[in-house]
């Protein structure tokens, strides 16, 4: 059995410190846990929600209706036993380039040659915590990734970005849960991975366990590289709560046709003047304009607000329609 709560702040479970209440909520620590909760809101026909490290999420001021679960499974298998080097991985280098926003053409290191390793983890680990004891173990791959808030789930959910790379070309397989309750064996292909998406944005699929291939690297240059990223984020990412990047950024053809000199959406951003911009306790960060910050008193409907305004004026000046890389909850 999982303790399911009553009328619990989501505030406390995201980085954005914004919110409104969950009609019911539980945490799951286990996989068995997670497919309890899922099989209990299906039979009893109860709308079901998830979140995993809240870094990626706008919650409605008027809460999430039904269950929402917090997704704090923890479980890392290295198998050993199972030879993989001949499994095919996907390109390792995602196309997009943030230009002055970030530079990390540097820090790149060729891992292909490594003798490849198959790592199980549960989907509620933190990625900041897989980074450090994978690395810790003799295996790298994730390093790119460090800095980025939020768990293993949430990062294949989105298929983030990190650097050159792409979290989701790291992925041999999956494990995940349908909202009946019923359990598959997934792969590669299922996910049908984009830049910054995955099929799980359509369907509604819960992640139980990933199974990666890692690499028996260069473990001080990973360190390095890690260290590296790290210390780069900082120099433009906020300390105020934020949900990190609110829009993805513009793809090639995009940037063709605006004459942006890099695909980031924080310098179309820049560009139409929001920097500094603000309502209510919500505003357009002034180092890097795709964050969106709390000042300590922001409302959801601050956010969205300022998100609409940005939109409309990017379709007006540029033609443009900014995607968000956010992930709106509850009712707006």
């Amino acid at each position: 059995m999982v303790d399911i709560l009553k009328n619990i702040d989501l505030k406390q479970y995201t980085t954005y410190k914004i919110g409104g209440s969950a009609d019911l909520f539980a945490t799951a620590y286990t996989e068995d846990n997670l497919k309890y909760l899922v099989r209990y809101a299906y039979s009893n026909d109860i709308p079901f929600d998830i979140i995993g490290g809240g870094s990626n999420v706008l919650v409605s001021d008027k809460g999430i209706r039904g269950l929402t679960v917090k997704n704090a499974t923890k479980e890392i298998i290295i198998h050993e036993d199972i030879n993989v080097d001949n499994f095919d991985i996907k390109n390792l280098k995602s196309f997009y380039k943030e230009g002055s926003y970030m530079q990390f053409e540097d820090l790149e290191d060729n891992e292909s040659d490594y003798n490849k390793v198959l790592v199980e983890v549960s989907s509620g680990l933190s990625l900041a915590y897989l980074i450090n004891d994978t690395i810790s173990k003799g295996l790298t791959g994730l390093q790119y990734f460090a800095g980025i808030p939020g768990t293993l789930g949430g990062a294949i959910f989105n298929n983030i970005h990190g650097g050159t790379r792409l979290i989701g070309n790291l992925l041999h397989s999956a494990t995940i849960i349908d909202m009946e309750g019923n359990v598959s064996e997934v792969d590669y292909d299922f996910f049908k991975f984009g830049y910054d998406t995955s099929i799980l944005h359509q369907k509604k699929y819960i992640l139980l366990s990933l199974k990666l291939i890692l690499f028996e690297g260069d473990t001080e240059k990973a360190k390095n590289i890690q260290r590296e990223w790290i210390k780069r984020k900082h120099k433009i990412q906020p300390t105020l709560p934020s949900c990190g990047s609110v829009f993805k950024n513009i793809s090639d053809e995009e940037k063709l046709e605006i004459g942006a000199p890099v695909n980031s959406a924080g310098w179309v951003i820049e560009q139409l003047g929001f920097k500094g911009f603000r309502i209510g306790g919500a505003e357009v960060y002034r180092n890097h304009a795709n964050f969106i910050v709390n000042l300590g008193f922001a409302k959801s409907n601050d956010v969205k607000t300022i998100i609409e305004k940005i939109k409309e004026e990017a379709l007006k000046k540029f033609n443009l329609e900014l995607t968000l890389e956010i992930i709106l909850k509850g009712d707006f």
